[in-house]
């Protein structure tokens, strides 16, 4: 999947919290401007506190922070918690929160926002159901410290504290409430490096430099513009006119990329999307009569040329897996799994 990006406006300007990779002629970075970033479709939710779409996820983190974050080979660094541990036996998840975080409101960021996310996460999250299942409580000892208590051991949670996977939120304005129809879900109030300001259904999102982020001196552009373009030719224009500066996931036609490569404003990133590879497969109905049979399913295996298919329906922009795990999760991924070979008489 590429990224799309406007090198004249990323060699001047560094976006602090996106789920891109910044180009390393971009490592000087200068206060000031507007970042135009395109996402398509619209986003549903502007938080996914009880939402996973891909769109809202793209926008959540720009305002709501996670406890951790990950460099391009998954290890976990520090974001909301700046220290962590796991107990021998798996089963408690212990984290030292950042002090003197603010919510953009001026409330004191605390272990009992961590409380009520995991929570809702919990309760609400399409996937947080499934991740934070195990969970039996959230020990909030003091305010700078956070205890995941599990009933029994899941090897995956700590991968699962990124921002636009598991944000958290301010308990003050979302305890007993539900989330999905919450009003800061369409309007949060966060830690994070933007604080919003509009959004006009349709049209664009409006975020603005948070002026007391913890992590100064980021964010260093000013206001950071998201906008909706459903038709991917006029999205290829805005990116040749400089009407859009970045976008991900394959923000244009992929039949129109090499062609963007040969404008030198223009620059092309593959890299970056450990956290959420797409992945693209056939699931078989086992409840249908002839899917049911092994040998048919074997059969439809044998039968499907994936090189034929990267190269004419994902213009080469792909990686060939074996299993439902994307070789991007090296740490997941077994590059020994047999596959089926394209053998039309064998299927």
């Amino acid at each position: 999947m590429p990224l799309i990006f406007r090198r004249t406006i990323l060699a001047a300007l560094s976006l602090s919290a996106t789920p891109f990779v910044r180009p390393a002629w971009a490592d000087t970075p200068q206060r000031g401007g507007t970042l135009n970033f395109l996402v398509e479709p619209e986003p549903p939710a502007l938080s996914t506190i009880a939402n996973s779409a891909g769109p809202s996820t793209k926008v959540s983190g720009k305002v709501l922070e996670g406890l951790l974050t990950y460099d391009l080979q998954m290890a976990p660094r520090p974001q909301l918690a700046t220290s962590w541990s796991v107990s021998p036996d798996g089963l408690r998840y212990s984290f030292k929160l950042r002090q003197g975080v603010k919510w953009h409101d001026g409330a004191d960021f605390t272990s009992a926002d961590v409380a009520t996310s995991i929570g809702l996460l919990k309760q609400y999250h399409p996937r947080g159901r499934g991740t934070f299942a195990n969970v039996v409580t959230v020990e909030t000892p003091d305010p700078q410290n956070a205890v995941i208590v599990l009933s029994q051991p899941a090897p995956y949670l700590l991968s699962a504290f990124a921002a636009s996977e598991s944000p958290i939120v301010p308990r003050h304005l979302y305890e007993g409430t539900d989330p999905a129809t919450n009003h800061y879900t369409n309007a949060p109030i966060g830690t994070g490096p933007f604080v919003f300001k509009e959004w006009v259904r349709g049209s664009h999102i409006i975020y603005e430099r948070n002026p007391n982020y913890w992590d100064s001196p980021k964010p260093y552009i000013d206001r950071l513009v998201v906008k909706f373009i459903p038709d991917s030719a006029a999205r290829t224009a805005a990116f040749e006119s400089g009407e859009v500066d970045i976008g991900g996931e394959s923000p244009v036609p992929l039949s129109e990329v090499e062609r963007l490569k040969q404008d030198k404003r223009i620059g092309v990133e593959t890299a970056g999307y450990n956290y959420s590879p797409t992945v693209t497969r056939i699931e078989f109905n086992l409840d249908n009569l002839y899917l049911r049979d092994l040998r048919v399913r074997r059969a439809i295996a044998h039968a499907i040329d994936r090189k034929v298919i990267l190269n004419t329906v994902w213009y080469g922009y792909g990686i060939i897996s074996p299993t439902p795990i994307s070789p991007s999760l090296a740490q997941y991924f077994n590059p020994t799994t047999q596959s089926y070979a394209y053998d039309p008489r064998k299927a």
